[in-house]
């Protein structure tokens, strides 16, 4: 069954309710996946847990409406909802790379009801210079379009970047993979501009997880070009951070191959 929540501004959030134990877990998967992209990690571990995967917007079925970028007010209005429609009051919370930015930004308009936060390659909370120069000035916003409605225009770019070297050639070829349909540039496009304001930093996730005792588990690839584990590492010295680990993973294994660890801290008391 695919429940939804309405907002009154016409957005809706999808979800997925798996498993009916006392411990409740909120799942948030990464770019061009779906509520899916978790379920062979809850298929294996179903006994003790209610699951909810949700649809990020621009992905599966939650429809985000009108151009305006979501803030995090209206993320907590949705959230609200959701609460106030399942009857949850307590929750552990799981983000895999894009889907870090509505995990951590839930935990943060909701600290009291977290439990556990896990972050699976975070996205939006170091500083990355390639989305804020393609999201955030106004000019780069609209060059940033122009790139996902030309497609000359963004294979001339590719080629520039091959031969200048200016990324790394592993994540150039994610970006070819990602990018490669009119379809899937858009959703890049939709995904990075209306989730800009999603974000959030080092010290205000260190402070909120002391002040209100929510655990963090962090978890990195050695061989991850798209989250570099050097930016995951970064967050491991703060004191609220008690679990991290470093897996022998890319960007895209990591959700399978971290099930172990995962599961191993959502079930800690």
């Amino acid at each position: 069954m695919m429940p939804d929540v309405h907002h009154p501004a016409g957005h809706s959030l999808y979800y997925r309710k798996t498993g009916s134990g006392d411990t409740v877990v909120l799942w948030f998967h990464g770019f061009g996946q779906n509520h899916q992209a978790f379920d062979k990690l809850i298929e294996a571990n179903s006994e003790g847990f209610t699951h909810y995967t949700f649809d990020l917007f621009f992905h599966g079925n939650s429809v985000w409406v009108g151009d305006a970028a979501i803030d995090k007010q209206q993320w907590k209005e949705l959230i609200q909802l959701f609460l106030d429609q399942t009857g949850i009051k307590n929750f552990s919370i799981v983000g895999f790379s894009i889907g870090c930015r509505f995990a951590v930004t839930l935990a943060e308009q909701f600290p009291d009801g977290v439990l556990k936060l896990i972050m699976l390659a975070p996205d939006g909370i170091q500083f990355r210079f390639w989305y804020w120069f393609a999201t955030y000035p106004y000019l780069c916003r609209k060059l940033f379009h122009r790139i996902v409605t030309k497609p000359a225009f963004w294979n001339r770019l590719l080629s520039f970047l091959e031969t200048t070297r200016l990324i790394d050639r592993k994540l150039l070829r994610f970006a070819q993979r990602q990018m490669d349909t009119q379809q899937k540039r858009e959703q890049v496009y939709n995904s990075w501009v209306h989730f800009r304001y999603l974000k959030s930093n080092v010290a205000g996730l260190a402070l909120m997880a002391d002040v209100h005792k929510i655990t963090i588990t962090l978890i990195a690839g050695t061989r991850d070009k798209v989250v570099p584990a050097r930016l995951v590492q970064i967050l491991k010295n703060q004191k609220p951070v008690l679990h991290y680990h470093l897996l022998d993973a890319n960007h895209n294994e990591l959700i399978d191959m971290s099930g172990e660890h995962l599961f191993k801290f959502l079930r800690k008391q």
